[in-house]
């Protein structure tokens, strides 16, 4: 092990007599010219790497262009996707080859025969990305190790574990301990000094200072490393200032200019309309409040019905996707949703700066946290699923003040859903039974909720199979069989633990013998709107569950 293992805490009280150990748990090589990897939960740690083609990274909000010969890190607990170039056309595009390891890193306990599972930040480079010296030796290596523990030979799987220590000791023993000189440090602490002093006027020559970079290689590998230029980021940077100064304060047009480091409002304006589709003085008219919602992405499910965005609300990139991309850019306080709302301490601290005038909350939110919002401001709270999500949705729009929106997007759907239906083709209904179940790990269990039961119940006049489940209820795949369903629906959790069961678990022999699998009748579920009860999920989860009955879209 390098000298710099010994900088972290964690190695550092490691005694002589402990040994170190990885395994490599599971991995995966994902090709495709439009390759979409969307945001999976890391149970274990995980390396990422590019092998061809080209893809950004994506980690939480942060997107990062991947490089060949650059191994990036993603700790235990954390999120990560991948896009392909989007750039190009289709038939343009390079095959984008991305290979995702998961492992474990192990530390014996003296005087034992233990061994006690470590933090994979133990062995992270403090930027999160490791360099590898040649990256054709690299991309030979990660596929000799795919190759080997793919086989069922155990001396070839013991072979490709073997290559894998072997690569992770490389990767730890080659990184620098000291990241200044870092490429990607460097943007990063570019990037910091922006985030904090975006209302200076900031030159390209002094970032490239700051990056220790010639503002000409500085130019190219900003771009070459986020996709988007640094003054690009700067411009959203400032925007996004703009906007809640706007929405959160009585300034002047002038003073939120000048505020986020341009001089001439009129030239500010024209940026804002450019950006945003709207003249700073109609965003304002429109957009103004100082509503926050808290505690579930769910929220933003009847937020939209009504035409209204809060001025503050839980987002995140995977888990309220749809939300974060739609309402993402016009919510001024982002507070974080990391596993629908982690983070309840340091959201309500953010929430306290922000001084919303009213606070929507949702269901189940604790006793205590209840009474940190009512402190910081007269609270609503929204019903729990037990309540008709168009009674929610009503009783909202009353507190809002915008019943009219409520009443005719109402209206709007019901014809909606009427017109779908009567495009359904009579075919698709001779299968009347359907399944409804989740895959969470390794355990297969029944599923549902009012929104799927009104959906393919109500709607489309399915009837739902009851399949009786184990004292650990959990359900087998005999229990499927024997209780023939004529559709099928799995929703599969995005976890690496439980997307690796799955592949697994599709290519059994067991499963594919299942009567829906082989008649085409089964289909997998996504998270989103399958796992939610708002309007917005009950729209898309009809339109999604027409699609797959009909073989169209409506």
């Amino acid at each position: 092990m390098s000298n710099r293992s010994l900088h972290h805490p964690v190695l550092q009280e490691l005694g002589s007599d402990s040994g170190l150990m990885a395994r490599l748990r599971h991995m995966e090589i994902y090709n495709g010219r439009c390759l979409q990897l969307d945001q999976q939960l890391t149970v274990h740690p995980a390396l990422v790497l590019l092998l061809g083609g080209e893809a950004s990274l994506l980690q939480a909000e942060q997107t990062t262009r991947m490089v060949k010969g650059c191994v990036y890190g993603c700790p235990a607990g954390s999120t990560f996707g991948v896009q392909g170039d989007g750039q190009l056309a289709e038939h343009e595009r390079e095959q984008t080859v991305v290979a995702i390891l998961h492992f474990g890193l192990f530390v014996s306990l003296p005087g034992s025969d233990e061994w006690k599972e470590l933090d994979a930040a133990a062995v992270l480079p403090e930027n999160g990305v490791f360099t590898y010296g040649s990256p054709e030796r690299l991309q030979q290596i990660c596929r000799s190790v795919y190759r080997h523990v793919q086989d069922k030979d155990p001396l070839r799987k013991w072979r490709g574990q073997l290559d894998f220590q072997r690569l992770l000791y490389t990767l730890i023993a080659e990184s620098s301990p000291d990241t200044r000189h870092d490429k990607r440090q460097a943007l990063e602490r570019v990037k910091e000094y922006m985030n904090e002093h975006y209302d200076q006027d900031l030159s390209m020559d002094q970032l490239a200072e700051l990056a220790d970079l010639s503002p000409k290689y500085f130019v190219e590998v900003f771009k070459k490393t986020y996709g988007y230029s640094a003054m690009d980021y700067l411009g959203q940077v400032r925007m996004k200032k703009a906007k809640q100064l706007m929405l959160g304060s009585d300034s002047l047009l002038k003073e939120v200019a000048h505020s986020v480091g341009y001089k001439d409002e009129f030239y500010f304006s024209r940026k804002f309309k450019k950006a945003f589709g709207l003249s700073p003085s109609e965003y304002m008219r429109t957009h103004k409040n100082k509503v926050a919602m808290y505690g579930s992405t769910t929220l933003l499910g009847y937020a939209m019905p009504l035409q209204w965005t809060p001025y503050a609300a839980p987002l995140h990139p995977k888990w309220s996707q749809h939300y974060y991309n739609v309402l993402g850019p016009d919510i001024p306080v982002h507070l974080d949703a990391y596993r629908q709302n982690h983070n309840r301490t340091a959201n309500l601290e953010k929430l306290a700066a922000a001084r919303p005038e009213l606070i929507i909350c949702a269901s189940g939110v604790e006793a205590w946290e209840k009474e940190e919002l009512r402190r910081i401001a007269p609270l609503y709270e929204m019903p729990g699923q037990e309540t008709c999500w168009r009674r929610c949705l009503l009783d909202l729009a009353e507190v809002l003040n915008r019943k009219a929106e409520a009443v005719s997007w109402l209206a709007a759907y019901e014809r909606t859903i009427s017109g779908w239906l009567e495009q359904l083709p009579s075919h698709t209904r001779r299968k009347r039974r359907i399944l409804t179940a989740r895959l969470h790990r390794h355990e297969l269990a029944a599923y549902s909720h009012p929104g799927i039961r009104e959906v393919l119940y109500e709607y489309l006049e399915f009837e739902p199979v009851v399949v009786p489940e184990e004292a650990n209820n959990s359900l087998s795949i005999r229990q499927i069989e024997e209780s023939c369903p004529g559709h099928l629906l799995l929703l599969v959790r995005q976890d690496s633990e439980t997307l690796a069961y799955w592949r697994q678990l599709e290519s059994s022999p067991e499963w594919m013998a299942l009567d829906t699998v082989r008649s085409g009748t089964f289909r997998q579920l996504s998270s989103y709107p399958w796992r939610e009860y708002s309007p917005i999920a009950m729209e898309q989860m009809a339109e999604e569950a027409l699609r797959m009955f009909s073989g169209k879209y409506p």
